[in-house]
């Protein structure tokens, strides 16, 4: 790996939607695990590591939509009565993870909250090893492990196209 694989990854992820390429990179190898996991992950959670809000059943704040953060502040405001919402790319909803994110400088920051997050998946395969990992990532029971399944779909083609890329 070097300069020349990492520009051609960053093409590819560019390519495939991903809007924060070079964090996406930087992150999953901060985190120790592989892009191909990471962008899978942004994939499934937010389309490409997009900056928006999920469209969990929230009492009130926002449901889709940009997050910027004025909104992010408002809601922060609000989460206590109103529920915890998916936020960002990497679509924290734990409190405690958005809570780390704004220590780091704000969980309506895309780059921040792609690292709390990449970090979060990072350890919780460390833990429990790759499909567990990655359905703690999204919680527990039938919905996380659906969550896996679908985030493992979305690595092998991610493979693929980095193995058609001759990243592999």
């Amino acid at each position: 790996m070097g300069p020349a694989y990492d520009r051609k990854l960053a093409l590819l992820l560019k390519q495939h939607g991903n809007q924060f390429w070079g964090t996406t990179i930087h992150e999953a190898r901060r985190a120790q695990i592989t892009v191909r996991l990471l962008a899978a992950v942004l994939d499934q959670e937010s389309g490409g590591a997009h900056n928006v809000w999920g469209h969990d059943p929230v009492k009130c704040g926002p449901r889709g939509g940009a997050v910027t953060r004025e909104n992010y502040a408002g809601y922060k405001r609000q989460r206590g009565h109103c529920g915890m919402q998916g936020c960002g790319p990497m679509q924290l909803t734990w409190y405690a993870f958005q809570d780390e994110a704004d220590r780091l400088g704000g969980c309506w920051d895309p780059r921040i909250n792609i690292r709390v997050g990449a970090q979060t998946l990072g350890k919780l395969v460390r833990q429990h090893g790759l499909a567990a990992g990655i359905a703690r990532y999204n919680g527990t029971g039938p919905a996380a492990q659906r969550y896996s399944r679908q985030v493992l779909e979305r690595v092998e083609v991610w493979t693929d196209r980095c193995r058609k890329a001759g990243l592999l």
